[in-house]
C-alpha cells in the first residue's frame, strides 16, 4: 500500500485515489466496540453518492478497488480494508 503523503495520523494509510480520480476526507465516528471516537477514511469518487453517512451505514459489503489493494464500502465509501 502506498502512503499518503500529504496527510498524518492514520489517513496517511490511506492508498492515493488518483488512479479512481478521486480523493479522501476522512470521518471521526464512535468505534463498534468501544465506542471511543476514531478517525476513517472516506472515499470521494465521481459519479459516486454513497446512501448512507458512516455513522449509521447497515451495509457489511464492498468492493475491492486497485488491483486488490483497497476495499471501499457500498454502503457510505468509508475504507474497509
Amino acid at each position: 500500500m502506498r502512503r499518503n503523503p500529504a496527510r498524518t495520523g492514520p489517513a496517511a494509510l490511506l492508498p492515493h485515489l488518483s488512479p479512481l480520480n478521486g480523493h479522501w476526507t476522512t470521518a471521526t465516528i464512535a468505534e463498534d466496540a468501544t465506542g471511543q471516537p476514531v478517525e476513517i477514511g472516506i472515499a470521494l469518487l465521481p459519479g459516486i453518492e454513497w446512501p448512507y453517512p458512516p455513522e449509521t451505514c447497515p451495509t457489511s459489503c464492498g468492493t475491492w478497488h486497485l488491483n486488490g489493494e483497497l476495499v471501499i464500502c457500498e454502503g457510505c465509501g468509508a475504507d474497509g480494508t
